[in-house]
């Protein structure tokens, strides 16, 4: 602000350019000045006869902020989703970027607020008092997104596991059993050390030295009324 004349000050501040126009032309309309009803205004508002304004800006600037949380934490969610099933091993780095977003949306939301206030709310203690419920908002979506990023890792090592498993159980059963010459080849070893093997160490160890033995890791089991081996999980 400049001096401008005895006991007054130049006041600018921020305003949307449409509804600036659209004030100057109803200032002409009524055949006055822009200064004339802002200062007409200024003096109502300072000996309370523009008591509910206050209200007024409050809730419009708490919607606002309520919207742009909002919308941000939806963005940042979708894009987590995202990043989770294309990739479950960035799921650290994903938190860190979630928690530095709501960072960098706190601030630019304090900016905001800040600019979008000059001249309407001049209590310093109510503004706090604003930032403070904005930050614990922002603090109880963050230990949301938390724990939603804790569910679905769950549930994506529980999906993993169960198709593990089934793939496992799938390859086995399409293994065909093999007579002694087969699994001797499969091995690598001769018929007779397959033969040595089986007399020699109980059916649960002769199954555990075959998956030593077989570059699949698969277990083998001799039936004795078949003759042949079967693969064993």
């Amino acid at each position: 602000m400049s001096q401008t004349g005895k006991n007054k000050k130049l006041a600018s501040f921020n305003c949307d350019q449409k509804m600036w126009s659209q004030f100057i032309a109803r200032c002409n309309s009524k055949d006055t000045t822009a200064t004339a009803v802002l200062t007409q205004f200024i003096k109502r508002y300072l000996d309370g006869s523009l008591d509910d304004l206050d209200k007024i800006v409050s809730n419009d600037l708490d919607k606002r902020l309520d919207s742009k949380i909002k919308a941000r934490v939806e963005e940042y969610l979708e894009e987590y989703l995202v990043a989770s099933n294309n990739s479950a091993n960035a799921t650290n780095q994903t938190i860190l970027d979630i928690c530095s977003r709501l960072a960098h949306l706190e601030s630019q939301l304090l900016s905001e607020s800040n600019s979008n206030e000059t001249g309407a709310i001049p209590n310093l203690a109510d503004l706090e008092r604003k930032i403070e419920g904005m930050a614990a908002r922002i603090k109880q979506l963050t230990e949301a997104i938390l724990k939603i990023q804790d569910y679905l890792n769950n549930q994506l090592k529980q999906t993993k596991k169960s198709y593990n498993n089934s793939y496992y159980q799938r390859s086995t059963q399409r293994i065909q059993p093999l007579t002694e010459e087969g699994l001797a080849t499969r091995l690598g070893v001769s018929v007779e050390t397959i033969r040595e093997q089986r007399n020699k160490l109980h059916p649960p160890l002769f199954v555990a030295w075959c998956k030593g033995k077989d570059k699949s890791g698969m277990g083998w089991e001799f039936n004795k009324n078949t003759g042949l081996y079967y693969p064993v999980s």
